[in-house]
């Protein structure tokens, strides 16, 4: 049986690479949570506080100050800033199948520990009070992608396997979301995603999420630099990981899931301009690039842009809108997961205005922003190959461009 109770000592990685102790996170009842939940709180290190290039974890939510502040999230028992460091679905349970965990109860505070200084993202855990002093990087050689998609592969067809997943637990359990993916390290450090044994169309949803993203980055969002590559017969989506500086350091990132404090699919776009309006230290250019990916994840038919796939970044400047990913036309559902203008399904040119009012855009200039996505996007049928996508995604362009 685990512990009942974790003490984490957390750290942040500087942009420069350097390690600074953070403060402390004390998580109790950890098997107690049909009776009342998980119960956590954290204090940041009064070091910290005094830091030069110290900021807050969390703006909204956990601010720089000396008190005792309450996770209030008995389901986890951990605040949000610590849960988007855990890798989602696929990846909290390698990282249990690597800590031993599997085979027992665990909560998220087990995982963070297991997680210890191999995440993505700025943030270190131990539970020892001498806090890390160095930053291990998981990822693997790219010639070892292969040898790890085939670990992946018999990974998800029987979980209760008893082999060695050596390549696949040392860098596929860091990455967030539901798919298989591992970190690997090329011409720098990338996150490379593939197909999962259980697709219907092995070459689909790769191929999606490529054209997305071309099709992102042809609109003027900010994509960060991607390819696609062949690895046992399978297309590869290799994506440049934008955590990482020049120095090796590493930039925090922040869901807005949890700068909302809320469920990934209880959002809204105007929510989140909110939020970019109250931390963005250039609000004005990050809110027209949010306001032009929601309308490009609904002309291309991008339906889950839930919350935990839009974030913030920061950098020595404070806090910004992050580049775009997860940019990938989806047909499981019809609905967006996060609203504009309250609806969620049959978005309409008015409704693009209508949410561009609480954008603080005027009519004139909402509809300048979609005549100029209409015309980057003008090629999309060129680039979305698959004659179903075409079909759904035709639909939208019709709805949102024909009146315009």
């Amino acid at each position: 049986m685990l512990s009942e109770t974790i003490n984490l000592y957390i750290s942040v990685v500087l942009a420069d690479g350097s390690i600074v102790k953070s403060g402390r996170l004390l998580v109790q009842n950890l098997h107690m949570a049909a009776r009342g939940g998980y119960n956590g709180v954290f204090q940041y290190d009064s070091d910290y506080l005094s830091h030069p290039n110290a900021y807050d974890l969390d703006p909204a939510n956990l601010k720089l100050s000396a008190e005792l502040i309450h996770a209030f999230k008995p389901e986890s028992g951990i605040h949000g800033v610590f849960q988007d460091s855990l890798p989602g679905r696929w990846g909290n349970r390698l990282l249990a199948y690597k800590a031993g965990y599997h085979e027992h109860h665990y909560a998220p505070p087990h995982l963070l520990a297991a997680l210890g200084n191999s995440g993505m993202g700025a943030m270190l855990y131990s539970e020892e009070t001498q806090a890390h002093t160095e930053l291990k990087d998981p990822s693997i050689d790219f010639a070892d992608l292969a040898k790890a998609m085939e670990e992946a592969d018999s990974y998800e067809q029987d979980e209760t396997l008893q082999m060695e997943l050596k390549f696949l637990v040392t860098a596929g359990y860091s990455a967030g979301g539901a798919r298989p993916k591992v970190l690997v390290k090329k011409d720098g450090l990338y996150l490379a995603k593939f197909s999962s044994r259980n697709d219907r169309t092995p070459t689909l949803l790769v191929d999606l999420e490529a054209a997305g993203m071309e099709l992102g980055r042809r609109a003027g969002l900010e994509i960060p630099y991607f390819e696609v590559c062949q690895v046992r017969e399978k297309p590869v989506l290799l994506v440049k990981r934008f955590d990482v500086t020049e120095e090796g350091g590493r930039r925090a990132l922040l869901s807005f899931a949890t700068l909302l404090d809320r469920d990934p699919s209880l959002g809204s776009y105007s929510g989140m301009a909110e939020i970019l309006r109250l931390y963005s230290r250039q609000p004005r250019e990050d809110l027209k690039k949010l306001f032009m990916q929601m309308i490009v994840n609904v002309a291309i038919h991008n339906t889950d842009d839930h919350l935990q796939n839009f974030s913030m970044i920061h950098d020595a400047d404070g806090w910004r809108l992050s580049p775009v990913y997860d940019l990938t036309p989806s047909f499981l559902q019809g609905r967006q997961a996060t609203t504009i203008d309250g609806k969620a399904a049959n978005i309409t040119l008015e409704n693009i205005i209508n949410e561009g009012k609480k954008f603080g855009l005027s009519k004139t200039k909402t509809l300048e922003i979609v005549d100029a996505l209409r015309i980057s996007l003008r090629d999309w049928s060129d680039i979305i190959t698959d004659d179903y996508a075409r079909k759904k995604i035709d639909v939208r362009m019709n709805l949102l461009f024909d009146s315009f």
